[in-house]
C-alpha cells in the first residue's frame, strides 16, 4: 500500500518555483529519506502533505486520504516534527503532554514513560525554558504520543546530543517493525545512508534521483583512499574527480577502469588502501557541484 503519493504535483510562491512536477511514492513499513540543499523544497513538500500549504496544481495522497478534503483524519494518523520545533513557550512540558494527548482521547502514561526512557524528558520546566535540543526532545515525544501510523520528521535529530541521537534512532527503526511509516527529511547525510530504506534527492523542486538507500551511492563511482609518503599529483588522471591531498593522505572519487587504477597506483609506495561504493554526502555533493 501506498502510505504517500505525490502524482505531479506543483507550487510556486509568486514568481519562485517551490516544486515542480514532483512525482513521489512511499510505501507503506518504509523509512523514506528526503534530502536536498536549502531552498530544494523539501519543507514545502512536507507542508503539502500536512495542508499546510495547498498545491497549485497535482494531487496528494496521505495514508488513502486527501490533505485537503481529510485534514483531521490525517492529523490524527500522524505525527509530525517540524525543524524549528515551535509550541506554547509557557506551558510546561507535563502540561503540553496532556493538552496533546486530550486531542487524541487517550491516557499518555506509559506511552510517556517509554518516550522518557528514550528522550530523557525535563517535565517541570516551561517549554521555552528549554535548550532547543530538549525542546526538539518535547516535539518529537508529542508527535509520537498518540502512537501515529505515519511519522513526518523535518530535521528530527537538529541539537540533539549523540546519545540522545543514537536512541532516537533505535526508536524510530522500532517503530518501523511495529508497522510505523516514516518520512524523514535531514541534511545529517550518513544517518539517512544509515537508517532509510529509501532515499529521493531533490533539486530546485524537482525529485532527481530515488532508489533503494543501498544503490543509491552508485553512480558510477568508487571512492579511493591512500596513505603514502611520496608526494604524487593524480589530480589530472581521467576518471578523477573531488581530488584532494593532505600530507601523506590522498583521496579521490574514480569512474575509470579498475586496471587502469591498479597502474596507477603502483607507481607509488602505498602504506595503506582504500576502495569502497562513495558515501552519501559525497553522492550530494556530486549532484549539486
Amino acid at each position: 500500500m501506498e502510505i504517500i503519493t505525490l502524482e505531479n504535483v506543483h507550487k510556486s510562491y509568486g514568481k519562485i518555483k517551490a516544486v515542480q512536477g514532483l512525482n513521489l511514492r512511499m510505501e507503506e513499513g518504509e523509512i523514506y529519506g528526503f534530502i536536498g540543499p536549502n531552498g530544494a523544497g523539501k519543507s514545502t513538500t512536507i507542508r503539502l502533505l500536512l495542508n499546510f500549504l495547498q498545491c497549485d496544481t497535482g494531487s496528494i495522497s496521505v495514508m488513502g486520504f486527501n490533505p485537503r478534503t481529510d485534514d483531521v483524519k490525517i492529523k490524527q494518523l500522524c505525527g509530525y516534527v517540524s525543524a524549528e520545533s515551535f509550541m506554547y513557550s509557557d506551558m510546561k512540558v507535563d502540561d503540553l503532554f496532556a493538552f496533546t494527548a486530550s486531542y487524541y482521547h487517550i491516557d499518555p502514561a506509559k506511552r510517556l514513560k517509554q518516550l522518557d526512557d528514550i528522550l530523557k524528558l525535563d517535565f517541570d520546566k516551561k517549554f521555552g525554558q528549554l535548550s532547543f535540543g530538549n525542546r526538539k526532545k518535547v516535539a518529537i515525544a508529542c508527535a509520537m504520543l498518540h502512537s501515529p501510523k505515519l511519522l513526518i520528521l523535518d530535521e528530527p535529530s537538529n541539537g540533539l546530543d549523540p546519545v540522545i541521537r543514537a536512541n532516537l534512532y533505535d526508536l524510530f527503526k522500532e517503530e518501523q517493525k511495529n508497522g510505523v511509516s516514516i518520512f524523514f527529511s535531514s541534511h545529517v547525510l550518513h544517518e539517512v545512508q544509515k537508517f532509510c530504506t529509501r532515499i529521493g534527492l531533490i533539486k530546485e523542486g524537482v525529485l532527481i534521483r530515488e532508489s533503494t538507500a543501498g544503490e543509491f551511492t552508485n553512480i558510477g563511482y568508487r571512492q579511493v583512499r591512500i596513505e603514502t609518503d611520496e608526494p604524487y599529483d593524480f589530480s589530472n588522471m581521467e576518471g578523477i574527480a573531488d581530488y584532494k591531498m593532505e600530507n601523506s593522505s590522498i583521496q579521490f572519487m574514480y569512474s575509470g577502469k579498475p586496471d587502469e587504477l591498479i597502474k596507477l597506483l603502483n607507481q607509488v609506495h602505498l602504506k595503506s588502501i582504500y576502495i569502497e561504493e562513495p558515501e552519501l554526502e559525497n553522492v550530494f555533493m556530486h549532484y549539486f557541484k
